[in-house]
């Protein structure tokens, strides 16, 4: 019901428009991003399944994983089965690089968990870092949502979503006992057992949008309340600046919302977990996606077109340019986040990126229905999903 709402209040914001000729233009949009982003996933799955399955470096949740996203996002948008192979090619991968089928154990937690381990981030000591069971359990519980929704999809695929979901189910579980209530009356956060230490922001939200996903596609709400506190320790640590954009600290403290900026690649979490929170009614809504906007438009993507390397406009525009289509899921709801976006698109050098078919899976989403709102209005509210 949310979800066809939505769609007639996005008709009425564009109704008075130039109709025809958007609709011309993003279809040809859509064409092109399509394109390109077969261009590089084919290989990027190939050259990944012909090296043994291992994550003791951390390259999985940096490299494959973003593969695994982009095949997920783009199933989503278009429903089209070559990237179901695709991705249950790769899936199956990576679940064969879990700790628990290669005898791996965790150093810190003393036994053998049915996640992602790395040495790289921990001084030699195998540990299951939260991001990395996040970001790769995340679109194999995507994928099992958007298989279950389409009748299609589900007589060919059933099998698979059902696997891949309990083999993402299983891995969010080994952080069960790093969440805690508090500080705040409403919020939450997750903790790293290995230091004791509060967990940076993008390293929660990684988490946070891996139980979206086995949330949707349960159709069971069990994690919801966490999800909601993580969105309120979030929200309450994103600042404001005079134009209104939000700006944010790669890791605040537990009672204050820290100073200096985040990365951009780190904070493309965040940004994706504002947007799937926004979406489903929780926390989060349109007036906060027009603030991302503004920090998108007014402080990463610089006037003379360079991305700085933060959310505060700061540091060496060469370093993490191709990292800036990750905010993607922005541009469903914001069309000068759309615009912007697809304009980078035609001239970031994407073969470089490895993660750039996510980018562009994001932007072939947002071609499906035109944005909501200019960049200087506010949005209606996101969609839930139907």
């Amino acid at each position: 019901m949310a979800g066809r709402a939505i769609g007639r209040a996005i008709l009425v914001f564009l109704i008075i428009g130039p109709i025809a000729t958007l609709a011309a233009d993003v279809d040809a949009e859509r064409t092109w991003l399509i394109e390109r982003f077969d261009g590089q996933i084919t290989a990027q799955v190939e050259a990944a399944v012909a090296r043994p399955p291992k994550t003791v470096t951390g390259r999985m949740a940096w490299k494959e994983a973003y593969t695994l996203a982009a095949l997920a996002e783009m199933l989503e948008a278009t429903r089209d089965v070559r990237y179901a192979e695709l991705f249950v090619k790769l899936a199956d991968w990576a679940a064969a690089a879990r700790d628990d089928r290669q005898n791996r154990r965790d150093v810190v937690r003393g036994r053998i968990m049915p996640a992602w381990g790395s040495a790289h981030y921990s001084q030699g000591e195998h540990y299951v870092f939260a991001v990395h069971t996040g970001v790769i359990a995340a679109p194999m519980a995507r994928f099992a949502g958007t298989v279950r929704r389409d009748p299609v999809l589900s007589k060919r695929y059933a099998e698979a979503a059902e696997r891949f979901l309990r083999i993402a189910e299983e891995a969010v579980a080994v952080h069960a006992d790093q969440y805690t209530d508090g500080p705040g009356e409403n919020e939450g956060y997750l903790n790293n057992r290995r230091t004791g230490k509060l967990l940076p922001l993008n390293q929660q939200n990684a988490l946070g949008c891996a139980w979206l996903f086995i949330d949707d596609a349960t159709g069971k709400p069990q994690h919801r309340e966490r999800i909601r506190r993580l969105a309120w320790f979030l929200k309450n640590r994103l600042r404001k600046a005079d134009d209104g954009a939000y700006l944010w600290a790669y890791w605040p403290p537990l009672d204050g919302v820290g100073q200096g900026f985040e990365d951009i690649s780190h904070a493309a979490i965040n940004v994706d977990f504002i947007v799937l929170c926004a979406e489903r009614d929780i926390v989060f809504t349109g007036e906060d996606l027009v603030r991302l906007e503004k920090t998108l438009l007014a402080h990463v993507i610089r006037p003379d077109g360079s991305v700085a390397n933060t959310v505060g406009g700061t540091g060496d525009p060469k370093n993490l340019a191709g990292q800036v289509l990750r905010w993607g899921r922005l541009a469903t709801y914001c069309r000068g986040a759309r615009e912007r976006l697809l304009e980078m698109a035609h001239t970031l050098p994407l073969e470089k990126v490895h993660s750039s078919p996510l980018g562009l899976a994001h932007l072939v989403a947002a071609c499906n229905r035109p944005a909501t709102t200019a960049p200087t209005s506010q949005p209606a509210r996101p969609a839930r999903l139907p």
